[in-house]
């Protein structure tokens, strides 16, 4: 009898569970770049661990997946916190186009980007680049060429001291230094990319930035929200075999104002309950840390995610 009365009460359980149970996309750069890398460690992690669908939807670079979030047309976006700016302001590449139900979720971690050359190349620091060939343009994905003049100003330099190779995106510049159509290439540390070049060409290295405060302010002058932090080797930062410093800037997860409330707070608690995972299926992921994941970033947060870190004492505002 007692059987027979808990079963129903199961049934139910169990079809309250999957009702409850969600779909996601995360829209991230082409297969290979670092927001490829994170889209999907988050969705492998995050599925198993809260019972909703994540899947990793990659597009020709970052900036295209904004609007989609906004319109809803996908849910997810991982993106540097500048580039998110201006396309919630309506700034930069997104002038006079404001996409106002973006909201963040987290802030994961500082993403360190740099310039490289071939291991056996003349070139020693940034500073010595003036007159090599470099991609410019970036016409599928401007704010990486906004992000490489800012590193240009680090030392100095602008494109017009350059050599400059038109390219589309992240990838392609990455393929044209592989091609040997230039002689500096520029990409986040760590990406699974940046193995392939480096068997390609035989080995690839990063040129150290300036740190001093006058280099950083004319970087800054550039890109407000960049820093230049010292990078210390490990086994998956292929072309840094010594700590040098690197430009830096925060990377972050962000979601369109539709996406369910609950959702987005299973999805923090994931974060954050199951970094070790998330560390295991991408290294970078390791500098996860709870305490800056809702860090003051002078944009919404998704309700769901203020909720958790109000609830996790995460919250300081």
């Amino acid at each position: 009898m007692i059987r027979k009365l808990l079963l129903p009460f199961a049934l139910t359980l169990a079809l309250s569970a999957t009702a409850q149970a969600q779909s996601f996309g995360i829209g991230t750069a082409g297969g290979g770049s670092s927001t490829y890398s994170i889209g999907a460690a988050i969705a492998n992690v995050i599925s198993n661990a809260t019972g909703d669908q994540y899947l990793v939807q990659p597009y020709g670079g970052t900036g295209r997946v904004m609007p989609l979030v906004n319109s809803g047309r996908t849910d997810f976006g991982l993106a540097n916190i500048l580039e998110v700016s201006n396309a919630y302001d309506g700034a930069g590449d997104f002038q006079g186009h404001e996409h106002p139900d973006l909201r963040v979720v987290a802030v994961l971690y500082p993403f360190d980007v740099g310039l490289f050359v071939r291991d056996d190349a003349k070139y020693r620091t940034i500073n010595d680049i003036k007159g090599a060939r470099i991609s410019s343009g970036y016409s599928g994905q401007r704010i990486i060429g906004e992000l490489i003049d800012a590193a240009l100003a680090n030392a100095d330099l602008s494109m017009d001291d350059m050599r400059v190779v038109p390219t589309t995106n992240l990838l392609s510049n990455a393929d044209d230094f592989t091609a040997g159509r230039t002689d500096v290439g520029f990409f986040a540390l760590g990406s699974g990319k940046l193995d392939e070049v480096n068997a390609s060409v035989g080995g690839i290295r990063f040129l150290p930035f300036n740190i001093d405060a006058e280099a950083q302010a004319r970087m800054q002058r550039l890109m407000p929200q960049t820093y230049v932090r010292v990078v210390k080797p490990r086994d998956n930062l292929t072309g840094l075999e010594q700590p040098a410093p690197m430009m830096a800037y925060d990377y972050i997860l962000y979601a369109g104002k539709h996406v369910d409330e609950d959702a987005v707070y299973r999805l923090v608690n994931g974060l954050v309950e199951h970094r070790q995972a998330l560390a295991d299926n991408y290294a970078n992921l390791r500098r996860l840390d709870p305490g800056k994941m809702a860090k003051d970033v002078r944009l919404p947060y998704h309700p769901g995610a203020v909720r958790y870190y109000q609830e996790h004492d995460l919250w300081s505002r």
